[in-house]
């Protein structure tokens, strides 16, 4: 049996859907859409987090492989857990957005999580992309497709973390990987630990107020170890050596460490003197393979003892020239946009660093 609707409810409906049209046509209601987004982060062989963004208060969801999941809101930033994956699976999703009778949708994106053996795969390291999204976006360009498993990002992401509109102008950007590959952020100086940090970016649960303003992550052999140079050294100095001391996590061959402030450099900006109190002597002494680094605008390479500290300060910040500090460690320092490429395998790191063109700059391997 068919049911109708009377007619002058069916005539009432389409006048109220003529008139928000309308509304929104004209400009009197803004039309809900998806700003940015989306960004992929803490990525498992279980798990994943995405996050986004609409100009206007929605509920949101993700549609994951065809059926509706994490729904939530209303917000502007959503930020989702997706729980229960099978390691060494891709799914497709998209995201879904719905306020005030209106919906948005974004294209059909994918991801694949981690097998549980993974050994052999690439990922890139680059930072301080704040102030010139166009220089930003070259460095983007070379490095996306290079094809990186994860993609670490060493402090310094916006000029200023409390303007939304430096985001806004980050996000755009990234969206040539940010879907499908993970990004693993730190906090530099000049997020100063804003409230946009946390709400807008997929960051890994871990240590701090927040919960995740230092954090550690596993992504095949790679233990991931972020930290925070701007603040608490001393009380992440003492959280770092409990995590070194304890056996690395199932599958684990290789441990890196990023953050933002440097302890070595030839400058501009002086070395962390925090840093290497509280840091360094767990660094060097308790089984780091490499560090990424930012903070100056160049590259830089330092080596102490077996443990190389490497700077990818040139992700669109105003270079620095003629670094002039004196550093003993300094293997190779110049003042170019740039990005490292990781060729992970059992056996070694191999560590290439590039210019936007593909040139290189540095080339060292870590061997286990």
């Amino acid at each position: 049996m068919t049911a109708h609707l009377p007619a002058n409810r069916v005539a009432c409906s389409l006048l109220i859907a003529a008139l928000l049209l309308l509304l929104v046509a004209s400009g009197a209601i803004a039309a809900l859409g998806i700003v940015w987004g989306p960004v992929l982060g803490d990525l498992t062989s279980t798990s994943a987090q995405l996050a986004w963004y609409t100009n206007l208060p929605s509920h949101g969801w993700v549609e994951l492989n065809g059926q509706e999941v994490a729904r939530g809101g209303p917000m502007r930033a959503h930020r989702v857990r997706l729980r229960g994956l099978e390691p060494g699976a891709t799914y497709y999703y998209r995201l879904v957005a719905e306020a005030d009778g209106q919906r948005a949708t974004s294209r059909r994106f994918h991801f694949t999580t981690p097998p549980t053996d993974l050994g052999t795969f690439t990922f890139c390291a680059y930072g301080d992309t704040r102030s010139d999204p166009e220089a930003h976006r070259r460095v983007v360009r070379a490095m996306a497709p290079l094809r990186p498993a994860f993609i670490l990002h060493t402090g310094d992401l916006v000029a200023d973390g409390n303007n939304l509109a430096d985001w806004h102008q980050f996000f755009p950007v990234i969206a040539r990987f940010s879907p499908t590959v993970p990004l693993y952020p730190v906090l530099g100086n000049h997020e100063g630990n804003a409230a946009y940090y946390y709400d807008l970016l997929p960051i890994p649960r871990g240590g701090g107020d927040r919960g995740n303003e230092w954090y550690t992550a596993v992504f095949g052999s790679v233990q991931i170890i972020a930290l925070d140079s701007c603040r608490r050294l001393e009380e992440q100095g003492r959280w770092l050596h409990d995590v070194l001391r304890r056996p690395k996590p199932a599958g684990v061959h290789w441990r890196v460490a990023v953050f933002h402030h440097p302890p070595y450099t030839s400058g501009p900006h002086e070395p962390s003197q925090g840093v290497r109190q509280h840091f360094c002597p767990h660094l060097e002494n308790q089984g780091v393979d490499l560090v990424f680094l930012g903070h100056n605008h160049l590259y830089e390479r330092s080596r102490k003892g077996r443990l190389n500290y490497v700077i990818v300060g040139g992700g669109g910040a105003p270079l620095y020239s003629n670094p002039r500090l004196p550093n003993p460690y300094r293997v190779v320092v110049r003042s170019v946009y740039n990005f490292a490429r990781v060729d992970v395998s059992p056996e070694a790191l191999h560590v290439t660093a590039y210019d936007p063109d593909l040139a290189v700059i540095d080339q060292f391997t870590v061997a286990r």
